[in-house]
């Protein structure tokens, strides 16, 4: 496990903000609610997916699958522009690798970059469970993300907290120890699939960290170059890398090499940015660096179109969805009047954010002296909720249905909304028939 020098600088001071900044979005979205509906929640015992205080229901999983290939694309865009900008700014490995990092320099009682030669056993008694006590936070809200946070309180309140959501609580809370305590930046070199197919996505107009070896090179404590071979940017590097062997697999852009360099630049009396942000054609001294080619505009481009068929899908979006399933274990009743009666089951859903009553009502061109026999009607279905109802349908006795059946609609409508109606086919089946 490498322990990094620790470094000031405006970038190390720009992260830590950033870092917070995150970890509070992260452990603040599964607690949001807009309304009544959670920011996010992923919500697959109960078959609901709430992004954005839209409820995606499993008959439109392709709009999450959208977002999920539209969020894929961005990180592939912005990859093409800033290079691994997600990895040294915005990963969670990355985030909060360093904030457990900062809480053992606090605990463990560092004076500026050294860390003491013997940590009291108490202070590494206390940093293990501090550490503990940050995984668990971590545990419960990656948990809120898919089982809400509210619920889980009241649920611990009642002391019906599911084993399974215990299970994943816990086990959730187990990595987190043990990935940002033991594994840290070697899950970034050898584990992490973003950073084994970035290079296809770079080209020479990246922005990288790079050292420049035209201005810095040949290196020494002379006068020759402006690199002084300190090696202050391999000690503070938390991947233990020479930044100044140019562009590595292992590099995850997190900028601390760039405040070492610029505090030794700043005490030389020297220009900063021996080590920034460029372009590798700009540190080949080749050209200036273009941000508009090809690749930037492709991925712009299927950005745009995603964003417009997301858009497309959800002004076309039904307030209200109907689906009729029909009994199979006896597809044909005959009454003792003679009439022939099929059972079916009506799934509806409400898709709005209000709690609205459904009329069900057979089309009476389509099925002419045919009776609806219903448990309940209207029915009534909670906000972004779906609900199953079992009704009959009794043909008259003198009903030409054959043994093939005629088709019969249903028409469901919301009482307080003329526009939330639906029609919907269905198969009535007589006296003999198979099905």
């Amino acid at each position: 496990m490498l322990n990094a020098r620790p470094v000031e600088g405006r970038f190390r001071t720009l992260r830590a903000n950033v870092n917070a900044i995150l970890v509070l979005i992260l452990f603040a979205v599964p607690w949001i609610r807009i309304g009544g509906e959670p920011l996010v929640l992923l919500d697959i015992a109960a078959r609901r997916f709430h992004v954005g205080g839209l409820v995606i229901f499993p008959q439109e999983l392709y709009l999450l699958w959208l977002l999920v290939i539209g969020l894929a694309i961005s990180l592939f865009f912005f990859t093409a522009l800033a290079g691994r900008l997600w990895c040294g700014w915005a990963c969670p490995q990355t985030v909060f690798t360093d904030v457990f990092a900062g809480i053992a320099r606090r605990v463990e009682g560092w004076k500026g970059h050294a860390r003491p030669k013997r940590v009291a056993p108490w202070r590494r008694v206390l940093l293990h469970a501090i550490w503990l006590a940050c995984s668990a936070a971590i545990g419960f809200h990656l948990v809120g993300y898919f089982h809400s946070p509210y619920t889980m309180l009241g649920e611990i309140r009642a002391g019906e907290l599911s084993a399974t959501t215990i299970g994943f609580f816990t086990f959730a809370t187990l990595v987190s120890y043990a990935d940002f305590v033991y594994v840290r930046q070697t899950f970034c070199k050898f584990l992490c699939p973003y950073a084994r197919f970035q290079s296809v996505m770079f080209d020479r107009d990246t922005l990288v960290i790079g050292y420049d070896a035209r201005r810095g090179d040949p290196r020494g404590k002379r006068a020759e170059g402006d690199c002084v071979d300190c090696g202050l940017c391999v000690q503070v590097c938390p991947s233990g890398i020479d930044i100044r062997d140019g562009l590595q697999l292992d590099c995850i852009a997190c900028t601390q090499c760039i405040d070492a360099c610029d505090g030794v630049m700043a005490k030389l009396g020297r220009e900063p940015s021996l080590i920034g942000y460029r372009a590798l054609a700009t540190l080949e001294g080749l050209r200036p660096a273009r941000v508009l080619r090809a690749r930037v505009v492709v991925y712009g481009a299927i950005l745009a179109v995603i964003g417009l068929a997301f858009g497309s899908l959800l002004a076309r979006r039904e307030a209200l969805s109907v689906e009729i399933i029909r009994n199979r274990a006896e597809l044909v009743h005959m009454t003792a009047d003679g009439r022939a009666s099929n059972a079916y089951t009506l799934h509806i859903q409400n898709r709005s954010r209000e709690p609205r009553r459904f009329r069900v009502a057979l089309d009476a061109d389509g099925a002419p002296g045919f009776e609806l026999v219903t448990g309940m009607n209207p029915v009534a279905v909670a906000a972004s909720d779906e609900v199953e109802t079992r009704v009959f349908v009794l043909a008259p006795r003198d009903a030409d249905v054959g043994i093939e059946g005629r088709e019969i609609r249903f028409e469901v409508s919301a009482e307080d909304d003329a526009s939330a109606q639906v029609v919907r086919p269905a198969r009535f089946l007589g006296k003999g028939a198979t099905g």
